[in-house]
């Protein structure tokens, strides 16, 4: 083959052309084999999966129908927990067939965002936002907007209602927050549902940390004032701390779910039958309660140490932190184009501490840096920062 074809055939195509890796698992695979690195740059839970929910997946291991295919959608008595779960906590009626579960809850959102959308229609996104929020709607075809976070970090509703034109099809809404640790008040949130309702649209809500919560703040699902428009994105990679499992699901009215239902076979086949039995018989069960609080209060716990820590470094300011298991503090600026990446760049040098800059989470705040206190104890939070504040006065 001569080299012009060879050319052509490594050629990438004009859709991933627009897309870029993720900066997030680049600093992680700088990491890994370095001595003594502390990461605060991952999303991943440090803390060991509830007992009981091991002991289930032992069990099914004996299970036949847990090595076999399932319904594309997921086995019924997940999907029916999953349903029950939103009346018992929220008091939402959402049945069992409007639940898909997926291969995470990133599947859920390339899914449903192909299924929902048409090549050129726009979609709304807050900035700073999760990474794959701009990078799947790109990859669809799609007009994205980005709508920049105020100062408490809400998604205003006028600035979201100015970026709607005929075009647009669907708002992506993220509380709490990954990557800023806030959380929408109710006042957001209805202001982003009535112009849903107002203006025909799906808002395609991520509310995967919506069991860490702190300072008595308690989440608001988007459903409760936008039921008929509004599709939820779960999953319980970060409840029962099994990223790696890949396990997650969406929820919303079945005939807004049923094109997401359509599609889903075509992307998988169906999630890990393993791990739907092991999770379907730990749902609602007395550990399962216990493990959130504990969940919840392990990561408040380091949300408090966290803020007054890195509060302590010259020239860093730390917002409040409301959920998830994100800071994300700003650093002054010394003239750079970017200050939140040249202090992160220098802190992994100097310091062998990961943290993510904001410019990977959209272009808004490049004064900011991302902290995951996640995968990090009380006593790694305090290391770091004695690391960070040597190396800085070094």
């Amino acid at each position: 083959m001569n080299s012009r074809s060879l050319e052509k055939l490594h050629k990438e195509t004009s859709r991933l052309s627009q897309i870029h890796p993720s900066g997030i698992r680049k600093m992680f695979q700088r990491a890994q084999g370095l001595e003594g690195v502390i990461s605060l740059g991952i999303g991943a839970p440090d803390l060991m999966p509830p007992e009981g929910l091991l002991e289930n997946v032992k069990r099914n291991l004996t299970n036949p129908k847990a090595h076999s295919y399932t319904l594309n959608s997921g086995i019924p008595v997940l999907r029916q927990k999953i349903s029950e779960q939103y009346m018992e906590n929220y008091n939402i009626d959402l049945p069992a067939d409007g639940v898909v579960v997926t291969a995470g809850g990133t599947q859920f959102l390339y899914t449903s965002i192909f299924a929902l959308t048409d090549p050129g229609d726009e979609i709304i996104i807050p900035d700073p936002g999760f990474v794959y929020y701009p990078t799947v709607p790109l990859i669809a075809g799609l007009k994205v907007k980005a709508i920049p976070l105020n100062d408490k970090f809400q998604m205003d509703p006028e600035l979201v209602k100015e970026a709607i034109t005929d075009k647009t099809r669907m708002i992506i809404t993220n509380s709490p927050s990954n990557p800023t640790g806030g959380m929408f008040t109710e006042e957001t949130t209805r202001g982003i549902a009535d112009l849903a309702i107002d203006n025909n649209l799906v808002i395609l809500s991520d509310e995967v940390y919506e069991y860490i919560t702190f300072n008595g703040r308690r989440h608001l699902p988007m459903a409760r004032y936008a039921p008929e428009n509004t599709i939820t994105l779960n999953a319980f990679s970060k409840t029962y701390c099994v990223p790696g499992w890949r396990m997650g699901f969406g929820i919303g009215d079945p005939s807004l779910m049923a094109p997401v239902a359509k599609l889903h076979p075509f992307v998988i086949a169906n999630p890990s039958s393993l791990f739907q039995y092991a999770i379907a018989d730990f749902m609602g069960s007395p550990e399962d309660k216990q493990f959130k609080e504990m969940m919840r209060s392990t990561m408040e716990e380091r949300a408090k140490v966290t803020y007054s820590e890195f509060s302590k470094i010259d020239g860093v300011t730390v917002p409040d932190i409301d959920g998830s298991f994100y800071a994300f503090p700003s650093i002054e600026s010394d003239g750079a184009e970017n200050p939140g990446e040249v202090f992160v760049e220098e802190v992994f040098e100097k310091a062998k501490v990961v943290m993510v800059p904001a410019s990977e989470f959209g272009s808004s705040r490049k004064d900011h840096f991302r902290i995951s206190f996640g995968s990090a104890s009380v006593d790694l939070l305090k290391e770091s920062v004695v690391r960070i504040k040597e190396s800085l006065d070094r």
